[in-house]
């Protein structure tokens, strides 16, 4: 009989966990209607590809870039500070 209701209640709490149907997005009022398809379709501008970007090796900045900035800056007197002052911006995100 126990287990009868554990599977009972097991079944249960599977049927509750499934995932719901699909939530119906709202309609964008400026997106083309769907009944004149092949109308919109040969209006529809295609995008161009996108050019390449390159970047110099010099505009990229490492950890190696601040090290010696660092070096300087902080000492032993004011990690301290300096380490509390970085955990307070790393929480602000």
């Amino acid at each position: 009989m126990k287990n009868l209701i554990v599977t009972a209640l097991c079944l249960l709490a599977l049927s509750a966990c499934d995932k719901p149907a699909e939530e119906k997005k709202p309609e964008d009022k400026n997106a083309p209607s769907t009944t004149n398809a092949s109308a919109t379709a040969a209006t529809a501008a295609t995008p161009a590809p996108a050019a390449p970007v390159t970047i110099a090796d010099g505009d990229l900045s490492t950890p190696a870039d601040f090290e010696e900035t660092a070096e300087k800056a902080i000492t032993a007197k004011t990690y301290k500070a300096d380490l509390a002052a970085l955990e307070a911006d790393v929480a602000k995100e």
